[in-house]
């Protein structure tokens, strides 16, 4: 599913865009959407590890987790360790 979009963007790029369009048998608006999917996806990284960086709130962290156990469906039996179960190390 697409949605139109308008933006206004400087003259030069709009001719650069459209010189790259043609080499590339494409329209502008092809490779416009695809420059902005790419940026749109960077820029959700670069948030991402800004946010990891910050570190942890350990309250937030512990509430979440408190509100899952309680709303979360139990788990299966095949879903749980077997008694007595130690991890090779």
């Amino acid at each position: 599913m697409t949605k139109p979009l308008t933006i206004e963007i400087d003259e030069a790029v709009a001719e650069q865009l459209t010189r790259i369009a043609n080499d590339l048998g494409e329209t502008p608006e092809q490779i416009a959407a695809r420059a902005v999917t790419a940026s749109i996806q960077s820029f959700e990284s670069n948030v991402l590890f800004a946010r990891r960086a910050k570190g942890l709130d350990r309250s937030a962290a512990l509430a979440w987790l408190r509100e899952l156990g309680q709303e979360g469906p139990a788990t299966d039996e095949d879903d749980r360790l077997p008694a007595g179960y130690a991890p090779n190390r």
